[in-house]
């Protein structure tokens, strides 16, 4: 994939005023590129904790770039470099949790900046371009920031009609919130992207680790499935963590894509011959392994199941009728094989014929 980097803007930052003066820069250009209120707020609060923190523990002296960054398939970004002289960040993971702040500033910490940002990275590789727009006049840097955030395609608002659709998922009894979720996104009348994500434990925590990866599919299900457990990865760091599979469905090249970590359970059965669904070990937000998708055909008749573990494995699928509507299948298993210890979620996809 090309990257071009358009609308390059690059701002010194040693005084309070440099503040203001990058936000309204920075909102300037997203609202340019086509975000909304909503996100171009989001980057207006990114570039102005980004500053302010270069203010207050980053030397006083830095630099802040902010640019355009274009695809040869059209898609736009904003991206945004912050560079300063301070003494470096001596924690990495304890200061990209969720509220960390060791001075005076917004207050929402790096991790709420990443959780802003669609790539978020503390001293990446930079390439010669960064060399001369960005450190070139920082006679040292011992922290750079790089940020980006796609603008968001136009949804399509519709479903598949090509599928059907069956999910049950309940809280551990108890528990008045639920550490599991599922997600299904139609993002064209013939691909949809779906998935089931476990919370590690139950209650709250569970619970809030879950939604904080629920969001990321919502938000980015035009991604590949392996990027969206990337972004995943990134947007749950600070919580307890979590497990998911993802499914992504083409019903007009009667494919799927799946990629998973950790223990859900998953299988796809095709001409009556069961294939199980190979997740790799890891928890999300914590120790990830790098991805790996894997494809498979999906044609008429054919049926996909994912699990969270809070459902046994005593089942068999050769005993229940799969000609039910999926809804009717996923909530006969989930009332007679849910453990009574944990959360528990199933999600059933047909290929209708």
């Amino acid at each position: 994939m090309e990257i071009i980097r358009e609308q390059i803007l690059t701002l010194q930052i040693e005084h309070e005023s440099d503040i203001g003066v990058s936000r309204r820069k920075s909102v300037s250009l997203a609202k340019q590129l086509g975000f909304d209120d909503v996100k171009t707020g989001e980057i207006a609060i990114m570039v102005t904790e980004l500053v302010t923190n270069v203010l207050k523990h980053g030397g006083r002296k830095g630099k802040i770039l902010v640019c355009e960054l274009k695809t040869n398939e059209g898609q736009k970004a904003i991206e945004v470099w912050c560079c300063d002289s301070g003494p470096g960040i001596p924690d990495i993971e304890k200061a990209i949790k969720d509220g960390f702040s060791n001075k005076v500033s917004l207050g929402i910490g790096l991790g709420s900046i990443r959780r802003f940002s669609d790539v978020f990275e503390i001293n990446p590789e930079h390439t010669p371009f960064i060399d001369d727009n960005v450190l070139n006049g920082l006679e040292t840097y011992n922290t750079c920031i790089r940020t980006l955030k796609w603008v968001p395609s136009k949804k399509w608002i519709g479903t598949n009609r090509s599928i059907s659709i069956g999910a049950a998922s309940r809280g551990k009894p108890g528990e008045k919130l639920n550490g599991d979720c599922y997600v299904v996104n139609h993002i064209s009348p013939t691909k949809t992207v779906a998935a089931v994500i476990d919370g590690l434990g139950h209650g709250k925590e569970a619970h809030l680790a879950s939604q904080l990866a629920r969001e990321q599919i919502v938000l980015k299900a035009n991604q590949p499935v392996d990027m969206l457990l990337q972004h995943m990865n990134a947007g749950t760091r600070g919580t307890r963590g979590l497990v998911a599979s993802i499914v992504s469905i083409d019903t007009d090249n009667n494919k799927m894509q799946f990629s998973g970590i950790g223990n859900i359970e998953g299988f796809i059965v095709s001409s009556n011959e069961k294939k199980n669904l190979l997740s790799y070990g890891g928890i999300i937000g914590h120790n990830m392994r790098t991805p790996r998708v894997f494809e498979y055909s999906f044609s008429p008749g054919d049926y996909i199941c994912l699990s969270s573990d809070g459902i046994t494995s005593r089942w068999r699928h050769e005993d229940f009728n799969w000609k039910e509507h999926p809804q009717s299948i996923a909530e006969n298993l989930i009332t007679n094989y849910a453990r009574n210890n944990d959360d528990a979620t199933i999600l059933i996809i047909r290929y209708d014929t």
